[in-house]
């Protein structure tokens, strides 16, 4: 089921990747509107733990156009020991370029405790 997950999620990047390769971003309609993704998503691993995130507020520090800092929130679809779920994750992140580093952790119901993980993401934008 990992294997599944995981390919679905480069399949989709690999698509991503290569509509951003064409000469822009957006697509055009006739009605004169654009259409374009904006936002992030990633993956991040743990301990017999994997997770999809996409982007959700974050509040950076801006080093300089290239580089933020930050911290935000992360919904994301994951799987803990072979169990689905969704779950909020919180997680550092440092963006360069289109690139993110992310080390979400997300709260257990059970025990009271914290799942770790550290992944990377792409980020979507308008030019």
């Amino acid at each position: 089921m990992r294997i599944k997950v995981l390919l679905g999620f480069l399949l989709f990047l690999l698509i991503s990747f290569a509509a951003k390769s064409q000469d822009s971003t957006a697509i055009k309609q006739s009605s004169g509107m654009d259409l374009s993704l904006e936002g992030m998503i990633g993956v991040s691993f743990g301990n017999n733990f994997y997770s999809v995130n996409v982007g959700g507020p974050a509040l950076f520090l801006v080093l300089n156009k290239n580089l933020k800092v930050g911290i935000g929130a992360l919904p994301s679809l994951y799987s803990l020991n072979g169990k689905l779920g969704a779950r909020l994750g919180v997680s550092p992140r440092i963006d360069y370029k289109n690139l993110v580093l992310i080390a979400p952790f997300f709260h257990r119901d059970t025990a009271d405790q914290w799942v770790w993980s550290v992944g990377f993401g792409y980020k979507f934008h308008k030019k």
